[in-house]
């Protein structure tokens, strides 16, 4: 399914029944990456993902992140929603977190998976000369495997192929881009706008996100609780999808 926004073709997915759940995927990502969630909370609730502007099969490489929020609402609009609860992954927990705190009757609770609001100089400086290996000639591969490595997921077989595989579809430009204006983009000022409860997952295994940035946003936001699992990476979702879903579950019950 598509929607238009702003002129742009956006695709999203509208499955199941019940109480609203919007899945948003991480940078590079799209709404197949929340396969096992979609089929499970389908048969209780209505699951709406989307592809973010110039991921997966939606137009607009040329639209920034800070723009993410609007295309959410968007896509609430269209679908005849007033509101939502919310699971993201890193780039599409900040988006969240930015529609919850401009419109805080549209997310009546948000699940943070993996997410920084904004990182010291010496983590920015690592992150950024990682993401500027995609800058190099045939550098996608081995931007890939550091990556993997960081987050915590490359001894996990099946993640790291479909990982490889996603490469062919990534514009490195385009990621490079939204990253940098991710790293320069400190979102902690906007958490005390954000009312709704929030989940805020960390696998404890991820060195992508460093282990403080959990407690800046537990710190930044009123309502919020904390999740640790020692045995995932950056991926949680991914890694255990089963153990995931049921701690979403419980805490959108």
């Amino acid at each position: 399914m598509f929607f238009v926004w702003n002129d742009r073709r956006i695709h999203f997915v509208d499955e199941g029944s019940g109480p609203a759940l919007v899945f948003l995927h991480g940078l590079g990502g799209n709404a197949d990456n929340w396969l096992n969630q979609r089929r499970f909370f389908a048969r209780t609730r209505r699951v709406l993902s989307l592809d973010f502007p110039g991921h997966g099969q939606s137009e607009g490489r040329d639209v920034g992140f800070r723009s993410y929020w609007h295309v959410i609402e968007g896509l609430l609009e269209h679908v005849g929603l007033s509101s939502t609860v919310i699971c993201g992954l890193s780039k599409g927990a900040r988006a969240g977190l930015a529609l919850a705190a401009r419109r805080p009757m549209r997310v009546d609770r948000i699940i943070v998976v993996s997410a920084f609001m904004h990182l010291a100089p010496d983590d920015e400086a690592k992150r950024l000369a990682l993401y500027d290996i995609l800058a190099q000639k045939d550098g996608a591969r081995s931007w890939a495997n550091q990556l993997l490595d960081s987050m915590g997921v490359a001894n996990r077989p099946a993640i790291v192929r479909g990982f490889l595989k996603s490469l062919d579809a990534i514009d490195p430009e385009h990621i490079q881009s939204i990253f940098r204006e991710l790293i320069t983009y400190d979102q902690r000022p906007e958490l005390k706008d954000v009312s709704c409860p929030a989940l805020l997952v960390r696998g404890e295994e991820d060195g992508f996100v460093p282990s403080y940035c959990i407690e800046e946003l537990h710190h930044g936001l009123t309502n919020s609780q904390v999740v640790r699992l020692p045995a995932c990476g950056h991926l949680p979702y991914l890694e255990d999808p089963t153990g995931f879903n049921i701690l979403v579950s419980d805490f959108v019950a």
